[in-house]
């Protein structure tokens, strides 16, 4: 009986592995009846992760498209074949660093920015491209040279097999230049750096135009671009433009509103469910980032299939809505949620970023402060020195001036303070605490 008890329960379960941007993959076991907002939370949790709205778990579908999973629906409804499923946790809406609260979100945030530069979904200005890679550099291996001679980042690393040697030595001197830094400020500056690059936070679909020539779309939080196979910037398309976007079978149009009139522009995906992918994206897109506030018509928008709306007929508690969206917070929604819940638990974010900045400024001005702590250390080993001799420590004060500026020695031949000018009655000896290394 012990062991169909334990079959059962087995049967019950649902196994998930999650891969994380570090290729990390972690086991999740969940009821068979499990939606996506359960493993989402799981994930997140595991990761100290409140600000999970900005993160999504992504899976391959039948003709290795790569879908999100709607957290909203039941992951067995949403992913075929069986368990354990397997998906990734990645960062689906990028927002700029100010708004992120969590050192876990920047870690997260900083690992999938790191593998897009890799991927080359984002290339750096050339003037900042050093400074980008020996950010890189001091957030995952420390200070140049210290554990790694030469620096091991710049000789060692997949990313840099086509630098130039000159290039090279550019990225190890600035990165040298960053001594002192802690790895969360080098995370920080890093995500800061990227989000001032054109395609910072896109979200990339492969598709084909009405000629039939393979390309990129990007989703991004103002607008829609367009590149070639090899991602090189084609057209842009910005959501004031857009005015509407629809999707039939495997194809997507989009209207879009010109100087000229109105332009439909077609384009086709690999299968149905990538087009739906796409057409999904540029809504949850538009509302997370523009909008005040998610519309109930986006919330609330569903469907159901022949099955089910059969099952809808006799009231079953087993029909199920496929919801279409997934966005239900608004960026300034999350901010404030997130904000809200981190202050009830004790800790002000506003307070901690603005330490964190201060911290952050001060590997910069290393060298300054050092030398500003040494002159303090000097000037107080001296106001401890015998101000007759300037040799040994003071241990002896002067009655009844009180001015204790001697040792015990030049305190016997002396009559008037040399502070004060007044007569000497008598001389106490005087002891201080014990300096403890």
């Amino acid at each position: 009986m012990d062991s169909e008890e334990k079959s059962s329960s087995f049967r019950l379960r649902m196994l998930c592995h999650v891969s994380l941007p570090d290729s990390v993959v972690t086991e999740f076991k969940l009821r068979e009846k499990a939606r996506g907002q359960e493993l989402l939370q799981a994930v997140c949790k595991r990761l100290g992760i409140i600000e999970l709205d900005y993160f999504g778990l992504q899976f391959c579908g039948p003709k290795s498209e790569v879908l999100w999973l709607n957290t909203r629906n039941r992951i067995r409804r949403q992913i075929s074949g069986a368990s354990p499923y397997r998906l990734q946790f990645r960062v689906k809406f990028f927002v700029q660093p100010q708004y992120l609260l969590q050192d876990s979100t920047r870690h997260q945030y900083f690992l999938h920015l790191k593998n897009d530069l890799e991927e080359k979904k984002i290339t750096p200005d050339p003037e900042k491209a050093a400074t980008i890679y020996a950010l890189i550099a001091q957030a995952t291996i420390g200070d140049h040279g210290d554990s790694y001679s030469p620096c091991e980042f710049c000789q060692a690393s997949e990313v840099e097999t086509q630098w130039t040697s000159e290039f090279r030595s550019t990225v190890s001197l600035e990165h040298a230049k960053l001594k002192g830094m802690r790895s969360a400020a080098a995370k920080q500056f890093f995500i800061k750096e990227l989000s001032l690059m054109d395609n910072y936070g896109f979200e990339y679909h492969l598709a084909k135009n009405e000629l039939g020539q393979s390309l990129h779309i990007g989703v991004g939080s103002e607008e829609i671009k367009i590149f070639d196979h090899d991602f090189n910037f084609t057209d842009r398309f910005p959501y004031t433009g857009l005015k509407m976007a629809t999707h039939v079978k495997n194809n997507l149009h989009l209207t879009i509103i010109t100087s000229d009139g109105e332009t439909m522009l077609t384009f086709r995906l690999v299968s149905q469910v990538a087009a739906c992918a796409l057409y999904r994206s540029i809504t949850e897109y538009h509302a997370f980032y523009r909008c005040e506030t998610v519309r109930n018509a986006v919330t609330n928008q569903f469907t159901r299939d022949l099955k089910e709306t059969l099952i809808s007929f006799f009231g079953d508690e087993e029909s199920e809505k496929k919801y279409i969206f997934d966005v239900q917070r608004t960026s300034k929604e999350v901010y404030d949620h997130c904000r809200r819940v981190l202050f009830k638990r004790g800790c002000d974010p506003i307070q901690r970023n603005s330490e964190r900045e201060q911290l952050e400024d001060k590997p910069q001005n290393a060298d300054v402060q050092a030398t500003q702590l040494q002159q303090k250390l000097t000037r107080m080993e001296d106001s401890f020195k015998c101000k007759i001799c300037m040799d040994a420590q003071i241990d002896t004060v002067f009655c009844p001036c009180g001015h204790m500026v001697s040792c015990h020695v030049c305190a016997g031949n002396v009559n008037l303070c040399p502070i004060c000018r007044g007569m000497i009655q008598h001389v106490q000896h005087v002891f201080f605490p014990v300096m403890v290394e």
